[in-house]
C-alpha cells in the first residue's frame, strides 16, 4: 500500500517558493553581469589585438623585411611573452618570428591571411600546453613584395580572471541564496506569526466559553475573514449548545408528569388490597401512560429530525374541539391538584398535524 506524504506546511512554502525566487532573480542578474564583463574583456582584447596588427603592419611596411626580422629576432620574451609574432612571404616560407614560436605555435595552426579587420573578428582560439591563444593571420605588403604576419595574442591571464570570476560568481550565489532562505525562515515566522497566536486563542475556547470571540479587527486583512468565520462558527455552536440545554430541560419536564402518575397510581393501589377490577383499571391508566410517554419520545424524536430538516410535516383536517377536550382531559388531574380549572369551549377544524398540536397545547398548559 502506498502510504500518503504529509502535505506541507505553509511556511516551508513560502520559503521554499521565496527562496527560488530570488536565486533565479540572483542567476539572471549575475549571469547578466559575468556576460557583460567576459565580453567587455574579449572587447578589449580585440581592440588590443587589433592595434598591435596595426603597429606591426605599419612597422614592416616603413623599416622593410630584414629591419623588421632584425628586431623581432632580437626580442628575448621567453613562453611568458603577450604576443608571439611570425613573418612569411608569399610562399610560406619563415622570414623571422618570436624566439621559440615555432616549437609552441607552427604556422600550419594559424588560419588563412585576412585584412587586418577582418582577421581580428574572425580569430581562432587555440589552446596547447596548458595555454589559450588567440590566433590571427594578415595580408600585408612592404613595397612590391606580399607578405603574411601571423600573431598569437596570451589569453591565459584572462582565461584565469575569467575562471576566477566564475568561482566567485557561483560563492557570490551560494551565500546569497543561503542568506535569501535565512530572511525568508524569519520573515515567514513573523508573517506566520498571528496564525499561531490566532490558534492559542482557539484552543481556550470549550464548551464552557463559547461566549469569547476572535475579534476580527485585531488581526490582519488576510486573516480578517478567516477570523470572522471562526466567529460564526462560534455563534451558531453557542446557540446549538442553548438549544440542547433547553430541549433536555423540557425532555426532563414532559417525562416528570406521565412517570409522576404512574408511580402515584401504583403506590395508592399498593396501599390496601383491591378487586380485580380495580387492578385492571389501574393497569389500564398505567397503559394510557405508557402510551403518552411513547407519544412524547415519538414527538421528541420527530422534533429531533425537523431541527436537521430530515422529516416533513403531516398535515391533516381535525376536529380541533375535541382535540383540545382530550388534552383538558389528560391534565385535569393535575389542574385540581393546582385548583386550576380547565374548560374548553367553541368549535372549528385545523389543518395541521394532530401529534404537534396536541403538544404545543399540552406545554402552555403545563406552564
Amino acid at each position: 500500500m502506498r502510504t500518503r506524504s504529509k502535505p506541507r506546511s505553509i511556511a516551508s512554502r513560502l520559503i521554499l517558493f521565496f527562496t527560488l525566487a530570488t536565486a533565479l532573480l540572483l542567476v539572471l542578474g549575475l549571469g547578466v553581469f559575468y556576460s557583460l564583463v567576459v565580453r567587455h574583456a574579449l572587447a578589449e582584447d580585440n581592440a588590443v589585438l587589433g592595434d598591435k596588427i596595426s603597429a606591426l603592419g605599419a612597422d614592416l611596411h616603413e623599416s622593410g623585411p630584414q629591419l623588421f626580422a632584425e628586431e623581432l629576432n632580437a626580442r628575448q620574451t621567453g613562453d611568458r611573452a603577450p604576443y608571439w609574432i611570425r613573418a612569411l612571404d608569399s610562399e610560406g616560407h619563415i622570414l623571422s618570428e618570436t624566439p621559440g614560436m615555432q616549437r609552441l605555435l607552427p604556422p600550419s595552426v594559424f588560419p588563412t591571411a585576412q585584412t587586418w579587420t577582418a582577421s581580428v573578428r574572425n580569430r581562432k582560439d587555440y589552446r596547447t600546453k596548458g595555454k589559450l591563444f588567440s590566433l590571427v593571420a594578415v595580408g600585408q605588403e612592404s613595397g612590391a613584395q606580399a607578405y603574411i604576419l601571423q600573431v598569437a595574442q596570451d589569453r591565459s591571464s584572462d582565461e584565469r580572471v575569467e575562471r576566477n570570476f566564475a568561482v566567485l560568481f557561483v560563492i557570490v550565489l551560494s551565500g546569497s541564496i543561503l542568506a535569501s532562505a535565512l530572511i525568508a525562515i524569519i520573515v515567514t515566522k513573523r508573517g506566520l506569526r498571528p496564525l499561531g497566536e490566532m490558534t492559542q486563542s482557539l484552543g481556550r475556547i470549550g464548551p464552557t466559553h463559547l461566549k469569547e470571540r476572535v475579534i476580527p479587527a485585531d488581526w490582519p486583512r488576510e486573516l480578517q475573514p478567516l477570523a470572522i468565520a471562526f466567529d460564526d462558527m462560534l455563534e451558531r455552536l453557542d446557540d446549538s449548545f442553548t438549544r440542547l440545554s433547553q430541549f433536555s430541560a423540557d425532555l426532563a419536564h414532559e417525562l416528570r408528569t406521565p412517570v409522576a402518575n404512574m408511580m402515584g397510581e401504583a403506590q395508592v393501589a399498593l396501599t390496601r388490597e383491591r378487586t380485580a377490577a380495580e387492578y385492571r383499571e389501574t393497569i389500564e391508566s398505567t397503559i394510557d401512560e405508557c402510551e403518552r410517554l411513547s407519544r412524547i419520545v415519538d414527538n421528541l424524536l420527530f422534533v429531533a429530525r425537523a431541527d436537521a430538516a430530515r422529516e416533513p410535516i403531516a398535515r391533516k383536517r381535525f376536529d380541533a374541539r375535541a382535540a383540545a377536550e382530550k388534552i383538558a382531559a389528560f391534565y385535569q388531574a393535575l389542574a385540581d391538584e393546582l385548583n386550576v380549572s380547565i374548560s374548553c369551549t367553541g368549535d372549528g377544524y385545523l389543518y395541521a398535524d394532530p401529534n404537534l398540536f396536541e403538544r404545543a397545547v399540552g406545554n402552555l398548559l403545563d406552564k
